[in-house]
């Protein structure tokens, strides 16, 4: 967690390739992506922007400057207005935009280099999946700044370490490196240094290829697995796979296998 400094610059910057690929890259890295009002906004209007639009490949989470996220700025007060939660009204502000953030309806991958403290750690859990360079570091110093962890960092690593693992890192605030993240299970692949962006990017390229539709819909089965009984998530899969089977991507990616096996075998 670092302190800011003000800059003429958009604090999201927003790329859409020619895979249709939605590259969102933090944009404050003279204060090493320290998340403040401001950028929160400009997270905010990107994702808003894709959720009313048609639905991109993928989403990928980057960030400049060579660091994904210091967390939360603290030169800048946390607190906006009068209300009882104004104190907190920053992390509210956060917490909306990350709920958008997993609410969109394709997969949104976080590309980590330098490291994620904090709310920056938060950030890149709050994804669905995360890439980070072997030389990057995580860490929530909260409790040594005499707060509360924010963003869901609690929930998020209870749910994927369960209470023993997750309270250890939580109250020790110690430094986990890269190699020990994907050996919990909290990364999805490591990059080499510089290469995290440009491999979440290639991956979510490919995301889709046979019908864009299904990857929508398995990631609704993925986010509902946990919570729904087998018997729920059975009706949810049987609609979805009655749908997978309609429409002109199915058609054309079966024509298509069709001749690569006619070809092969000419």
């Amino acid at each position: 967690m670092v302190a800011s400094s003000s800059a003429d610059t958009p604090q999201v910057t927003v790329e859409r390739n020619e895979h249709d690929v939605v590259v969102l890259t933090l944009n404050r890295p003279q204060a090493r992506n320290a998340v403040s009002f401001d950028l929160w906004n400009d997270l905010d209007a990107a994702v808003r922007e894709i959720s009313q639009a048609s639905p991109p490949r993928a989403v990928v989470l980057a960030a400049a400057g060579g660091f994904f996220c210091a967390g939360g700025d603290l030169k800048t007060p946390p607190s906006r207005g009068e209300g009882a939660l104004a104190p907190a009204a920053r992390l509210e502000l956060g917490q909306q935009v990350m709920h958008r953030l997993r609410s969109l309806p394709v997969p949104v991958i976080a590309a980590v280099e330098g490291g994620a403290i904090g709310m920056g750690w938060s950030l890149a859990l709050a994804c669905d999946l995360i890439i980070a360079s072997d030389e990057a570091k995580f860490s929530a110093p909260f409790l040594r700044l005499g707060l509360v962890p924010d963003g869901g960092f609690i929930w998020f690593l209870r749910k994927q370490l369960g209470v023993y693992r997750a309270a250890e890192i939580l109250f020790s605030e110690r430094v986990v490196t890269a190699q020990e993240a994907l050996s919990l299970g909290l990364l999805s692949r490591l990059a080499p240094a510089g290469q995290a962006t440009v491999q979440a990017v290639e991956m979510a390229s490919a995301f889709g290829a046979g019908n864009r539709h299904s990857v929508e819909m398995a990631k609704r089965l993925l986010n509902t697995a946990e919570s729904s009984e087998l018997s729920q998530h059975s009706a949810l899969e049987l609609s979805f796979g009655t749908l997978s089977q309609t429409g002109e991507e199915v058609a054309r990616v079966r024509a298509e296998a069709a001749a690569r096996k006619q070809q092969k075998n000419a």
